[in-house]
């Protein structure tokens, strides 16, 4: 299915923005379940998705285990004596603050499915300012840089005999802390080669731009995103109300 790229923009905010309104796993689980519907009907791989969540799974299991202790209410599943740790709506808040990670994560990959090129376009052409525009692109494809340059660090660090499997906690925060400041540093020897590149083609140059082709809304186009915004504002009235 082909359509506008400003159309899986508006989708994506949708689905964001529910994803940050609801708190309850049911609600999340259905924003979940179109999410990946959505990426059924792109033809984009779910194998890819997990891979991306994969690298979160750590941060998943911290915070679903951070919001099981400390959120109190419900019935109590598991105490120390008189002393509640484990409540029921504990396991709910962690369950749902999981789930938004998962759907925002989800959402997002349908950026991936038209190019850089064309996601500029469409916000030029919604008015937003080009530098603006590209600033915005520009830091949506350095993440999984930043991501590349932590694998190489980590990588780095295992050539060199240590495991990160056995080191303890208490050590390990202290090394991955330690290799945040190698990860920051080619980060920003990659930004400052791109900033040089930039220069060099004569960007701002001139006060106007022009574009090779622009994007054009089809009945399709409307027909989703008339779809979308109204669905989004019922749920969100209904939910407020």
């Amino acid at each position: 299915m082909t359509i506008d790229p400003r159309t899986k923009m508006v989708m994506v905010i949708c689905l964001s923005g529910l994803a940050l309104m609801y708190n309850t796993p049911g609600q999340l689980l259905m924003v979940l379940a179109v999410t990946v519907v959505l990426l059924l009907i792109f033809r984009f791989k779910l194998s890819a998705v997990w891979r991306y969540l994969k690298a979160f799974l750590s941060l998943m299991l911290f915070l679903f285990v951070i919001q099981c202790v400390f959120t109190r209410g419900g019935e109590v599943l598991l105490a120390a004596g008189s002393v509640p740790l484990i409540t029921s709506q504990g396991v709910t808040s962690g369950a749902s603050v999981v789930l938004r990670i998962m759907v925002v994560t989800a959402a997002a990959m349908l950026f991936t499915t038209f190019s850089s090129r064309d996601f500029i376009l469409g916000l030029v052409q919604w008015r937003v300012p080009y530098e603006l525009a590209f600033m915005v692109s520009i830091a949506l494809r350095f993440l999984p840089v930043f991501r590349d340059e932590f694998i190489n660090v980590v990588t780095a660090v295992q050539l060199r005999g240590v495991e990160l499997k056995k080191v303890p906690w208490g050590q390990k925060i202290a090394l991955y802390r330690r290799m945040f400041f190698p990860v920051v540093y080619r980060t920003m020897l990659k930004a400052e080669q791109l900033a040089v590149a930039i220069e060099a083609r004569g960007f701002r140059a001139y006060p106007r731009r022009t574009y090779l082709r622009r994007l054009q809304f089809h009945y399709a186009d409307y027909a989703v995103m008339l779809v979308f915004s109204a669905v989004t504002i019922l749920l969100v009235v209904r939910h407020i109300s």
